[in-house]
């Protein structure tokens, strides 16, 4: 059942207008083709593909860039040497407004 946005109204699956307003109905999920189906057969079934793939890639890369901001915190706590801290958290985080992440 597609409920209608505008008035609440429940409709078929099929329906594309609502029964009581008349509103255009947009359901969440694609139509089944069968077509669609015998072209993927052969296809590799683990294959995943993301709709917005370069935001999966600029989380990895804000990722690497935290990972190497706790490195260092890490090795220069251990050295008991701070100083570079100061450099490297502004240089980290201007590069990451430069790369909008």
């Amino acid at each position: 059942m597609i409920t209608c946005t505008r008035c609440g109204k429940k409709n078929e699956d099929n329906s594309q207008t609502c029964r009581q307003c008349g509103h255009k109905l947009q359901s969440g999920f694609a139509r089944f083709n069968g077509s669609s189906l015998s072209s993927k057969k052969n296809r590799d079934s683990f294959n995943i593909s993301f709709e917005n793939s370069d935001i999966y890639a600029k989380h990895g890369e804000a990722w690497i860039y935290a990972l190497f901001l706790l490195a260092a915190v890490v090795f220069f706590t251990y050295q008991q040497v701070y100083w570079p801290l100061y450099i490297l958290t502004p240089l980290v985080a201007i590069l990451a407004w430069v790369r909008k992440i």
